[in-house]
């Protein structure tokens, strides 16, 4: 049976090969081209985030970013509609960049309380940070809650998710306990992000925002890790 099955592997891929003969060579080529254009949309982003970060969103216009990224204003808009969209994408990207940072952290092994710090650590430095930096952080905030808020409830959702299933996962090897807390992972989390908004609002410097949320972290786990 296992060498009927090879030869009848054998069969239809040299049929195929007679049917289709530019088939796969057309899709490897389609790969490289999808890759390739991804590839120029990213670094065409990463120049867009730095150019938003130097003059602001009001000030920035298509023109500056397509000098930026070294491409011609036309090609910029056969990537994006308009500034706007470019913004949306660009909130996209970042918060990808972020959760899959996020994600990478939480991949390791490890202490669940140095573990989770790390992973928000890592969240909002990619996140949160290259904004707070810029002088017109709080002109890109408001901008980024107004164009791409389906982006920021998707992208806190996606954080809240990842980070309560590290403790759910915790709590099952006894790692932490939510007796004394009375709430579910989930909520736990959506109350130490608030918090940590709240921190966002009124630090002074990224140093200082750094610290208060790393303890503001410490004191939730706490109250989770400590022996009842």
């Amino acid at each position: 049976m296992h060498i009927l099955s090879e030869c009848l592997y054998t069969i239809k891929h040299d049929i195929e090969q007679q049917q289709f003969p530019g088939q796969q060579e057309n899709m490897s080529n389609s790969k490289r081209t999808s890759a390739r254009s991804a590839a120029k949309q990213v670094a065409v982003l990463d120049a867009a985030a730095a150019v938003f970060a130097q003059y602001g969103f009001r000030r920035t216009t298509m023109n500056d970013i397509a000098q930026a990224a070294g491409i011609s204003r036309p090609a910029l808009y056969l990537m994006f509609d308009n500034k706007e969209h470019l913004f949306h994408e660009l909130s996209a990207y970042r918060i990808n960049l972020a959760l899959q940072a996020t994600e990478a952290v939480l991949a390791k092994s490890g202490n669940v309380t140095e573990q989770f710090i790390e992973a928000l650590m890592v969240f909002e430095k990619t996140y949160t940070e290259p904004v707070a930096n810029s002088p017109h952080g709080e002109e890109l905030t408001d901008v980024n809650m107004n164009l791409a808020a389906d982006v920021m409830i998707k992208g806190h959702a996606n954080l809240v998710a990842v980070l309560a299933r590290l403790l759910t996962e915790a709590e099952k090897s006894d790692a932490v306990s939510f007796d004394n807390v009375s709430m579910t992972a989930k909520a736990f989390v959506e109350l130490l992000l608030a918090s940590i908004k709240g921190i966002k609002k009124k630090a002074t410097s990224v140093s200082e925002y750094r610290n208060h949320t790393r303890q503001a972290a410490q004191i939730f786990l706490s109250s989770i890790t400590q022996a009842p």
